[in-house]
């Protein structure tokens, strides 16, 4: 998986593109999105997290500080913008839509992920189904969703604000609804994560 440093990079172009609505943004929209983009701040602050407990592992001395400087600044994130991220591991391009109420646990996500508020993705306790989700490349998960279990997410997903997901689901799909099924094949999300087009794909 690409570095924290290099993650964020494509992190912070996904925010430029979405955000900004620009490749290059003007120095004022850089500075605007920084002081008042909240999603941002939680996807940085997670980057930052991830690296200083690399840092540490490879020496505890020199990981002293920066991981100091992480645990308080998780926890600003946690109380201030209530947004807990376990010890997951998200690929590049990682957007957080709107702040408030993202519970992320120890799962494994891949890139272009993007995510809005009252969000969790959790432990499932069911039989065969105990365990985390593991989640694949360019999925959106909508407000007020809640995904748990051990349960596999393709790539190219969109789940539909309000959906209760404890399922597996295939690439490509659109899914929503409380148990959530797959309400669309071949369903084109490009906008929502940020890659432009939008509406079901020409089969």
């Amino acid at each position: 998986m690409t570095n924290s440093s290099g993650a964020f990079s494509v992190d912070l172009a996904k925010y430029f593109r979405i955000d900004c609505e620009a490749e290059t943004p003007t120095l004022g929209q850089r500075l605007g999105l920084w002081w008042g983009g909240f999603g941002l701040h939680c996807v940085a602050i997670y980057r930052f997290a991830k690296w200083s407990r690399r840092l540490s592992r490879r020496s505890r001395l020199i990981g002293i500080l920066p991981r100091a400087v992480a645990y308080v600044l998780v926890l600003v994130a946690d109380g201030l913008h209530h947004v807990h991220i376990e010890d997951a591991e998200i690929g590049p391009g990682f957007y957080i839509g709107h702040v408030g109420t993202i519970y992320i646990g120890g799962c494994r996500i891949g890139s272009n992920f993007s995510v809005t508020h009252n969000v969790t993705i959790g432990v499932g306790h069911s039989p065969g189904k105990a365990g985390v989700p593991s989640i694949g490349d360019h999925v959106w998960i909508g407000t007020g969703s809640v995904v748990y279990g051990a349960i596999t997410i393709g790539n190219n997903v969109t789940i539909m604000p309000g959906s209760i997901l404890s399922r597996d689901v295939p690439d490509n799909c659109l899914v929503g609804g409380n148990p959530a099924r797959v309400v669309m094949q071949n369903y084109d999300h490009g906008r929502l994560v940020g890659r432009g087009a939008g509406g079901p794909l020409e089969t």
